[in-house]
């Protein structure tokens, strides 16, 4: 596995009622500091997002702000300029994030978090990448999330050995662990 530089986390634009969602933000973002890990993140100056990016400059960390012009204006104001890549769209960014990454970490957040998950998910699936993909399932929060996914493996719409094309981790020690650790399988796209 190649060594991993640069860390994409994906996470919401609200911080959710849980107070450990915030507290697991922040204890992610300072261990990315502390290791030298690049952050590529959506930019954003709100919510998890916000926390993630916030974090990250308070502790002197490296980090790369990736959004599309729809969204400049909510932008994290603290990242310096040369620290921001504006994409034309959503569809760029997520390449962008791709292309600049070295493994990706999902927190919690809402729809456009479960986007960019899925679409590094098939996207691992079809081959397109072999970087690890980690759910931080952070008091369960994705729980409902593995069991579809887990689902679609039973009901024959996934090879079942896809599942591990993901790690799922309840803290960031746990999460680092099993990213270290992770190899990825050649993907099956068909079941039969």
């Amino acid at each position: 596995m190649k060594s991993i530089q640069s860390i994409c986390v994906f996470c919401g634009s609200n911080t959710g009622f849980n107070k450990n969602y915030k507290k697991l933000t922040i204890e992610l973002a300072k261990y990315l500091a502390l290791h030298h890990h690049r952050l590529v993140y959506g930019g954003g100056r709100l919510g998890l997002m916000g926390v993630l990016g916030n974090t990250m400059l308070d502790q002197g960390g490296d980090i790369l702000g990736v959004i599309p012009k729809v969204l400049v204006n909510e932008r994290l104001t603290r990242i310096p300029s040369e620290k921001i890549i504006t994409t034309s769209d959503l569809s760029e960014r997520k390449q962008y994030m791709l292309d600049a990454s070295d493994a990706f970490i999902a927190l919690p957040g809402g729809f456009g978090t479960f986007e960019e998950f899925f679409t590094m998910l098939a996207w691992s699936q079809l081959n397109l990448h072999q970087n690890p993909l980690v759910l931080l399932n952070i008091d369960g929060f994705f729980d409902p999330l593995i069991q579809l996914l887990n689902n679609a493996a039973e009901e024959g719409f996934a090879p079942k050995e896809n599942l591990d094309l993901f790690i799922v981790a309840k803290d960031v020690p746990e999460a680092f662990e099993k990213l270290t650790n992770f190899h990825h399988i050649l993907p099956n796209k068909w079941t039969n």
